[in-house]
């Protein structure tokens, strides 16, 4: 593992460690650093210096603030309001806080299962790194469509998780005329590098803004649309507890339906999302989109009855 790799392991470590203990004295955080899976120089301590220092930059890079008491001189997280409803936040320690218990839990490892996560999260540090100095990335890249990976320049500008892969939004340097930032799936990143080359992070640039009345990362449609449909109640269940987007809406419900309303572009990705719920789901409106689903319903009937 890396320097930065280190390091931004340790300092979610610490997030998780004071998050989880609500409020915590420096002694337990040295007894629980010296006890944990994570502490591979063996060291006896966290280190009151280190702590110190981690919280500066845990609050630049994360929003988050790890205070002192001074009082009890216990640590808690300054505004844990704030942290849980942050679904980013709370993802990041969630997820780590899982490894972590996996790691301690030694025999239990063959008896908790993951899905597994494409390539591409090696390259979080780096990308954070240059987020946070406002250093442009060298990056060399092979989308699908290439036969062959291209080098380019790159203005990192955000991070997004989707589906268990790692997307970067950042703008290519060496292309000045696109003023539009586009969407790098990490996983296809051959090789990801830092640069001592500066860039201007545009001050009026917010990733939920970005991304707003979009499905996951998908971005060929930027025009947002109401989409009204009916699943059944059982399925309907699924919809409630996992949203498909920040926009749904329950509308009603009758004894064998329930009715949902969206406001999102109709990309590939959203659709492809409507079609996983097969005959349990109708498209309403708009007209447009529901012809597409009864073509679509046409294709496959010839495709299963050749």
């Amino acid at each position: 593992m890396g320097a930065q790799n280190k390091l931004f392991t340790r300092m979610i470590w610490l997030i998780d460690t004071v998050y989880s203990a609500g409020h915590i004295k420096m002694a337990e955080i040295d007894r629980k650093w010296a006890r944990s899976a994570y502490n591979d120089a063996g060291e006896e301590e966290y280190g009151a210096r280190n702590l110190h220092r981690h919280r500066e930059a845990i609050a630049a890079l994360f929003g988050i603030e790890i205070v002192c008491d001074r009082t009890t001189n216990e640590y808690s997280i300054g505004s844990r309001g704030a942290m849980d409803g942050d679904g980013a936040r709370a993802w990041l320690v969630n997820t780590f806080a899982v490894n972590n218990m996996v790691n301690l839990a030694g025999g239990m490892k063959d008896r908790i299962i993951f899905e597994d996560i494409p390539e591409g999260a090696r390259y979080l540090s780096t990308i954070v790194n240059a987020m946070k100095e406002e250093h442009q990335l060298f990056a060399s890249y092979q989308g699908y469509k290439r036969a062959e990976p291209h080098s380019f320049l790159l203005a990192p500008y955000c991070l997004k998780v989707f589906k268990q892969r790692w997307y970067l939004v950042g703008k290519p340097e060496d292309h000045p005329e696109e003023s539009e930032p586009r969407v790098y799936a990490l996983d296809r990143m051959k090789d990801l590098v830092a640069t001592d080359k500066p860039y201007n992070m545009p001050k009026d640039f917010k990733a939920s803004l970005f991304f707003q009345g979009q499905y996951g990362i998908d971005r060929s449609i930027t025009k947002p649309e109401k989409i009204v449909v009916k699943v059944t109640n059982y399925d309907a269940n699924f919809m409630r507890s996992l949203p498909l987007h920040p926009s749904q809406v329950e509308m009603r419900h009758d004894d064998e339906f329930t009715y949902f309303s969206f406001f999102v572009s109709p990309t590939y990705d959203f659709i492809m999302e409507l079609r996983k719920f097969g005959s349990k789901l109708e498209v309403l409106e708009p007209a447009s989109l529901r012809k597409d689903f009864i073509d679509e319903i046409e294709d496959l009937k010839k495709l299963y009855t050749k």
